[in-house]
């Protein structure tokens, strides 16, 4: 199964003039594993600005969201997020007696 991350397209009209970055979503063609997205923190009051993923929905993966703890660029949240969702899809892999050990 490969993952791929793909870019969430820019809102069209007045919504995009208005919108900051786009997040992405990692799918394997199916299913949504995990996405990411951007927090303004002038926008959010209280909140830090940065990028945040959260994972789950009905991919198997266990739901997680850390919006709490924003990270400063989209690369490193979706390398947070892409070993979150390897983790467990190895667990489950391996429980179904099809791992690789």
């Amino acid at each position: 199964m490969a993952l791929r991350w793909k870019k969430n397209p820019r809102p069209k009209g007045l919504a995009g003039v208005v919108a900051g970055p786009q997040g992405s979503e990692l799918r394997d063609g199916e299913r949504r594993y995990a996405t990411t997205g951007y927090i303004d923190g002038r926008i959010n009051k209280g909140r830090k600005s940065g990028w945040y993923w959260v994972a789950g929905w009905q991919s198997g993966v266990p739901h997680k969201n850390t919006c709490d703890n924003p990270v400063l660029d989209e690369e490193t949240a979706k390398t947070a997020a892409l070993e979150y969702v390897r983790k467990y899809l190895k667990t489950a892999d391996s429980q179904k007696g099809g791992g690789d050990a």
